[in-house]
């Protein structure tokens, strides 16, 4: 195999194992700001938002590097830019350290799915706890001759006099 191949091989690899540095601390961060929601550090939650969206556009731009990469070398093999089909082209060393990377890709990406899934269930449960508690005040504020301001919740029939 000649060393222009071994090069764009090698250069997958760390790719790949970039890739996953990066969605590792995509799941760190998103842990984290789960962990600062449950302690309603809104300051700290917004600092959280600002590093995930950073970390998921680097995702992105790594993933279109290792997508390119892929395309590249399949187009070298004549073969499918797939792990599958890239691994028959590599040695034995280079087999087992891409497989490796792509194995550890593979795990994060599953435990990322996981995560997306629990802050979409957070998010949805909050919603549900929004909408419950603004149909109470609604239901409060319009009950008889109450006095409950529908924007503020709060009764404004309360007199401070002395």
């Amino acid at each position: 195999m000649n060393t222009q191949n071994q090069t764009l091989i090698q250069d997958l690899i760390n790719t790949v194992n970039e890739e996953s540095d990066c969605l590792s601390d995509l799941i760190d961060a998103l842990r984290e700001q789960r962990g600062v929601m449950r302690e309603r550090n809104l300051e700290s939650v917004k600092d959280l938002m600002t590093e995930i969206s950073d970390i998921f556009f680097e995702a992105q731009t790594i993933e279109n590097i290792r997508s390119d990469l892929a395309k590249k070398l399949a187009a070298k093999f004549s073969c499918e830019p797939k792990s599958s089909s890239l691994e028959n082209f590599m040695t034995e060393i280079e087999k087992a350290d891409f497989n490796g990377a792509v194995d550890r890709l593979s795990q994060l990406v599953f435990i990322l799915k996981s995560e997306m899934l629990i802050l979409t269930g957070m998010i949805d449960q909050n919603e549900r706890f929004t909408s419950m508690l603004l149909s109470e005040i609604q239901r409060l504020s319009y009950s008889g001759d109450s006095a409950i301001n529908p924007r503020t919740g709060l009764d404004n029939s309360l007199e401070f006099r002395g």
